[in-house]
């Protein structure tokens, strides 16, 4: 159930969400077809499936990856993290990564990017 309030907040039980829209193997949960330096991506993955890889020629950027159901690992420059239901891991700007489902999982990806501070 997602609630909406005139475009202030954003609200989503997200295990229940991806359950729901286990069908489709991704969806965005904000900023959707809209133009934002951040995005939520929520991937329904099968045993064995690997998330694509970033372009890392886009600008760099911060994954923060929730695990919600399931599980999965990921891979940061050699080191492998498990990550399970209400596992966080935080991935900072020039960090290769990869990301494969070791069961079936939801995992939350959520991207921001980091930009230089003007001087």
């Amino acid at each position: 159930m997602v609630v909406w309030d005139d475009g202030s907040y954003w609200w989503a039980q997200l295990d229940e969400e991806a359950s729901v829209r286990r069908d489709q193997s991704s969806f965005h949960v904000f900023a959707e077809g809209q133009h934002s330096n951040v995005r939520g991506q929520i991937f329904n993955l099968k045993s064995g499936d690997q998330l694509p890889r970033p372009d890392y020629d886009w600008p760099p950027n911060v994954s923060i990856f929730i695990g919600l159901t399931g599980g999965a690992e990921v891979e940061v420059d050699g080191h492998v993290f498990e990550l399970r239901r209400l596992s966080q891991l935080v991935v900072l700007p020039g960090h290769r990564w990869r990301l494969m489902a070791r069961s079936d999982a939801s995992v939350e990806l959520v991207s921001l990017a980091s930009l230089r501070p003007h001087v």
